[in-house]
């Protein structure tokens, strides 16, 4: 430390006391007031206790949840199998003691002597992430399903709060009455449109549709980044970034307003001139007390009705002045720069002069940006926009091992490891995003030369069994702003909480797939249009897209602790790779909307479904309908069924849900038309099998299979199709 860093930390250490008082209450705020004391809990040793899971504290309905508890590993992509909660809720001394050892080594190896005190902070940040995530943060006498590291987060960014404001106001005491708090939030908005703007006929579409993803998430960190450096914060203030929404947690200040509003100004005047204000930050912004901190689900109910109010001023402070609109901002210029043609990729920008491709400057950046993703291991922050590649006024790079030795020169203030939990004096913190993008050799046998490049919608369309399509696949956790609401009882709703829940469904959905992508042979074909926060988009050869998302259904069910009442529901939609991809969007976003307005017998919505070839599902009935078309592909291949008869069988499956829709009779002469086929078709001697499946589709009522004989069908018939 040189002499300047030494005297903070002698001064920190006189007046450590001082510093007590804020700690004391932060710590009571974050965790304290909201430990759930355990009924008919005798003392027993916290040192065998494991950590429980977030997701089972979850309850938004009356149905049964059981207690689910991790092990001890630290967070890293191999240990990615072992972090579903267990039913065992003991654990040994000896793997406390393992972790501890790998934790001790971790900052054995480290030269201090590197680092600041505020860089110390970032690395030490990260350092309690990897290795506190399953430690529970209070276990004696109490119920340990808050983790240490986001009990020490939260505690941190509340003291820091709590300094600041106190600084400024000598007079007051502290109380946990005062507002000494300002939560700010933000949501991307626009982001389906931006991304989508690029014309399929145009190359390497599948480069610039993740590049653009990317973009989305690292708008929404950098904003954050801005709000703290503008505040001299670390990294603990802020509170959720996931999915293009983003909380961070500030003092209340006398120019905390100002602050917040140059932050919001500086942002959608760079998105009005240079994305054309496709995309905006409606940002919001409240007051809050400490108590507030403790029932946070009513913070965050009053800051998104705050936000989404805020949504209806989009670019507001660009395009008015003193409550003034500003007409002029409104309208586009009339000739487009240069030579006055237009990006053949977006249509939106002018064509960068001497393009061969006549792209615009953005889908250049987006191209570059696309085929370096899968070959980078790091992503560089700057405070400044001279780098690479610009974002907000700052700007970031991609890097490589030997990119890390121009650190010096260039001077990032943020460097993190993508997708692994390495980190040393210069590359002090990691960050876990889906980014996988199938490479040639992810689809087929390549030459050497062809080896890292990234593979086109058509090469993955023909990775396909049967037809040659993609599948879209697009899902979301289902009631997710119900169970913020009110998933938690109002006393146990703390700041704490909602870390912990926000971070591990980023982690099951930033990091766990990306794990799930590249580690199995059929899903590495799988394209990556986001995943983060609480949803996914994902494109690839439809028949793998289809067991992918199955297995990601029962993964996140199995890492939400089997509690019914997390959920999530999936559209899937099929088409060739050449059809727009605006068209796929709106097919994929329409079958995710008709899976969540799933009912039950009761007329009651209860989402949790999957829609296939237009048929609302539940995933139990997917799993059906993929076991009887396993068993009548296997009749086609041995020549029992002929594709005539499935073709038919097709047409008497759409018959039958147009009469149970409409309820019609005209539509019930499939029954004779039925009989007629079996009898002429199948014989109970010849195709015993066959036959007896056959015959059940005639009973109206009772049939196991008629419901979703259209589905089984048209599965079959797409899967054959040569």
């Amino acid at each position: 430390f040189n002499k300047e860093d030494k005297e903070i930390i002698r001064s920190a250490i006189a007046n450590h006391h001082a510093y007590e008082k804020y700690i004391s209450l932060a710590d009571a705020i974050s965790a304290g007031m909201d430990r759930i004391e355990l009924k008919d809990e005798e003392d027993k040793d916290p040192f065998t206790k494991r950590l429980t899971s977030i997701f089972s504290r979850i309850s938004i309905s009356d149905k049964d949840k059981k207690r689910k508890h991790y092990r001890l590993i630290f967070l890293d992509k191999k240990n990615f199998p072992d972090i579903f909660p267990i039913d065992d809720d003991k654990c040994s001394y000896q793997e406390y003691k393992k972790l501890l050892k790998a934790f001790n080594d971790e900052i054995d190896k480290l030269d201090f002597s590197k680092l600041s005190p505020s860089q110390l902070v970032e690395w030490m940040y990260f350092l309690l992430l990897k290795y506190t995530w399953c430690i529970p943060s209070a276990a004696y006498k109490h119920e340990p399903d808050v983790s240490l590291f986001d009990h020490l987060k939260t505690t941190a960014a509340i003291a820091i709060c709590l300094y600041d404001y106190h600084k400024e106001h000598l007079d007051e005491k502290l109380n946990i009455e005062t507002k000494a708090f300002q939560l700010i939030a933000g949501d991307v908005s626009g982001i389906q449109d931006y991304i989508f703007s690029i014309l399929p006929q145009h190359g390497k579409v599948a480069k610039r549709l993740r590049a653009r993803s990317l973009y989305i998430q690292l708008i929404s960190e950098v904003v954050t980044h801005k709000i703290l450096h503008s505040f001299n914060l670390p990294l603990c203030n802020q509170i959720i970034v996931a999915g293009g929404n983003f909380y961070v947690l500030v003092p209340n200040l006398k120019d905390t307003n100002r602050k917040i509003q140059i932050v919001q100004e500086e942002c959608e005047k760079w998105m009005f001139e240079e994305l054309n204000a496709e995309l905006s930050i409606p940002q919001a912004n409240i007051e809050l007390s400490g108590k507030d901190l403790v029932n946070f689900s009513k913070a965050l109910e009053k800051i998104r009705d705050n936000l989404n109010y805020q949504k209806y001023y989009s670019h507001k402070l660009v395009l008015s002045s003193e409550d003034v609109w500003n007409e002029e901002k409104f309208l586009r210029p009339e000739t487009v720069e240069g030579d006055g043609k237009v990006c053949q990729s977006c249509s939106r920008h002018p064509q960068v002069e001497g393009d061969e491709e006549g792209l615009c400057k953005y889908c250049v950046t987006d191209t570059k940006i696309g085929s370096l993703l899968p070959k980078k291991k790091y992503i560089a922050f700057f405070s400044d926009p001279t780098h690479k590649f610009e974002i907000l006024n700052y700007s970031f790079e991609l890097w490589d091992d030997k990119d890390l030795k121009s650190v010096t020169k260039k001077n990032p203030y943020l460097i993190l490891n993508l997708n692994d939990s390495k980190i040393n004096h210069l590359v002090r913190g990691f960050r876990y995003i889906t980014t996988h993008i199938p490479t040639k050799e992810d689809i087929s046998e390549v030459k050497v030369e062809e080896k890292g490049q990234i593979a086109t919608f058509d090469e993955i369309a023909d990775n396909s069994e049967g037809d040659k399509l993609l599948g879209y696949v697009k899902a979301d956790v289902d009631n997710l702003g119900i169970i913020l609401r009110s998933g938690f009882k109002p006393e146990e709703s703390s700041i704490s909480r909602f870390a912990t829940f926000s971070r591990m469904l980023e982690t099951f959905f930033s990091g766990y797939l990306q794990f799930k992508l590249t580690n199995h042979r059929d899903f590495r074909k799988i394209y990556t249009v986001f995943a983060g926060g609480d949803d996914l988009f994902v494109i690839g050869p439809w028949d793998k897209v289809i067991n992918f998302i199955r297995e990601i259904r029962k993964d996140f069910s199995k890492f939400c602790a089997d509690n019914p009442d997390l959920t999530f529901s999936a559209g899937i939609s099929l088409a060739k790779h050449h059809i727009p991809i605006s068209f796929c969007v709106n097919s994929v976003n329409n079958a995710l909307k008709k899976a969540k307005d799933r009912k039950d017998k009761n007329n009651k919505k209860i989402k949790d479904g999957v829609t296939l070839f237009e048929q609302m599902l539940g995933w139990d009935e997917l799993e059906t309908i993929l076991i009887e078309t396993k068993r009548i592909i296997e009749w086609l291949k041995h020549g029992i069924v002929s594709r005539t008869l499935v073709y038919n069988f097709r047409q008497y499956g759409e018959m039958y849900q147009k009469y149970n829709k409409e309820g019609k009779v005209e539509y019930l002469k499939f029954i004779p038309l039925l009989t007629y086929d079996i009898v002429r078709n199948l014989s109970l001697e010849k195709q015993k099998d066959a036959f007896l499946w056959a015959e059940d589709l005639r009973h109206i009522e009772g049939s196991k299979n008629l419901p979703f004989l259209r589905t089984i069908m048209e599965y079959v018939f797409t899967y054959t199709r040569r």
